[in-house]
């Protein structure tokens, strides 16, 4: 029977940081979030004095000042390209690997007395060409791989669960709030039944677990027990829409600035359609306002011929923007939406087509691949005109370091 492995980044966007500045490494550093809004990493630094996921960053302030915590502003650019890189060791480590999220893969490995050994080199190929530590989880079951890499933090990176008493004795240790897939809610309608640790739960009645949790929760018990109910997903399923949207450093009231923000966001959606292989058949866009308390959307759709065309997704969202803008409200969000999505490779061509389609899909082609070389913004539509009118605020960003030129660390040999 195959074995699985969860490869997890630790303190992801913290660790992407600290690859490029070393001297971070020992001190605590948080990341934030859109808008410096509130934190979304942590180094073990800064979580040991208390700092919370998901906290405001205004609540901590102080917190911060005292203890000299390094903030930073997400780059989600370097953050997604990091992620490929470690994806990239992985395949050379495991024939079927799953990207579970940015920060997390399962792979599956055969049945051999090796694994511990080989999860041991794959971690230290990542750690060589990414700088990145992770820590593996090895274990019959993709929950217990889970259990074994958030365990393995702790315990030297590499942990295998494939022992079935090591198991059991870590299944009675973990409060049952710590397992993939039961949230605090599942945990309080557990405790009537005297189910507080993860062993318990695995050795519940089915019966119990079904009336409870339902068919979900009777797999995952069946997960703990070392029963594999969780197929590894090598292709993700397909996608339903694709969305970019984005809250403004400060609130926008001109047509004109929201126009521009957009156009930026219709062109990074098209580009996301055209890397899927993918067309769009409706287009909607949103524009957010608080009043009070409340927050509030203002919003419109058209169906359209289906398409990835960059320019024609700028015009449409334009055209969109300017019926739904009313004079006099401050935004403080916009976004795009591309819904009713069908394969490019199938989509039935237009009777009165004149040919503008192919020429268009291989101008777009051309701005990926240069793009995808050069970097992320290299070459602009001229619709996604330049604005600072509605920019997030992200004082303290890193650079580009692996996906720009001219953010390219510089590197000096010691004399």
């Amino acid at each position: 029977m195959p074995a699985f492995a969860l490869v997890d980044c630790n303190n992801f966007f913290v660790s992407c940081e600290r690859a490029f500045r070393p001297d971070l490494e020992n001190r605590p550093v948080i990341v934030l979030s859109n808008n410096d809004g509130c934190v979304i990493s942590r180094s073990e630094e800064a979580k040991s004095l208390g700092v919370g996921m998901g906290v405001p960053f205004f609540e901590i302030r102080p917190l911060v000042a005292e203890h000299k915590i390094v903030f930073i502003s997400a780059n989600h650019e370097l953050y997604v390209d990091m992620s490929r890189r470690v994806a990239n060791v992985l395949t050379r480590h495991a024939p079927v690997v799953e990207n579970y999220s940015i920060d997390e893969s399962f792979l599956t490995f055969p049945d051999d007395d090796g694994l511990y050994e080989r999860a041991r080199a794959a971690r230290a190929e990542i750690r060589k060409w990414t700088g990145l530590p992770v820590s593996i989880g090895l274990a019959p079951t993709k929950a217990l791989a889970k259990l074994g890499s958030d365990k393995a933090k702790k315990n030297g990176g590499v942990l295998s669960l494939l022992d079935a008493a090591l198991r059991e004795r870590i299944l009675d240790e973990t409060p049952v709030t710590d397992i993939w897939g039961i949230a605090k809610r599942s945990a309080l309608r557990l405790a009537p039944h005297g189910i507080r640790t993860a062993g318990e739960f695995m050795r519940a009645r089915d019966s119990l677990i079904l009336s409870v949790l339902g068919i979900g929760g009777l797999r995952l018990a069946h997960e703990l027990r070392g029963t594999s109910c969780l197929n590894l997903v090598a292709a993700p399923p397909e996608r339903q829409s694709i969305t970019v949207s984005r809250s403004f450093g400060a609130p926008v009231h001109s047509l004109a600035a929201l126009q521009s923000a957009l156009a930026v966001f219709a062109a990074r959606a098209a580009e996301r359609a055209r890397r899927h292989g993918l067309r769009a058949g409706e287009v909607n866009v949103h524009l957010g306002r608080r009043e009070g308390d409340r927050q509030l959307y203002d919003g419109d759709s058209i169906r359209v011929p289906p398409t990835c065309d960059t320019p024609s997704l700028i015009k449409t969202a334009k055209a969109l923007a300017e019926k739904i803008y009313v004079e006099g409200r401050a935004y403080k969000k916009a976004g795009i939406v591309l819904s009713g999505l069908e394969r490019a490779d199938v989509s039935q061509a237009e009777f009165f087509d004149d040919g503008q389609t192919e020429r268009s899909q291989r101008l777009s082609g051309a701005v990926d691949r240069i793009n995808a070389s050069i970097g992320s913004g290299a070459l602009r539509y001229g619709g996604e005109t330049a604005s600072k009118g509605w920019g997030s605020r992200c004082e303290t960003q890193s650079p580009c370091w692996t996906t720009r030129w001219e953010d390219l660390k510089a590197v000096r040999a010691a004399m």
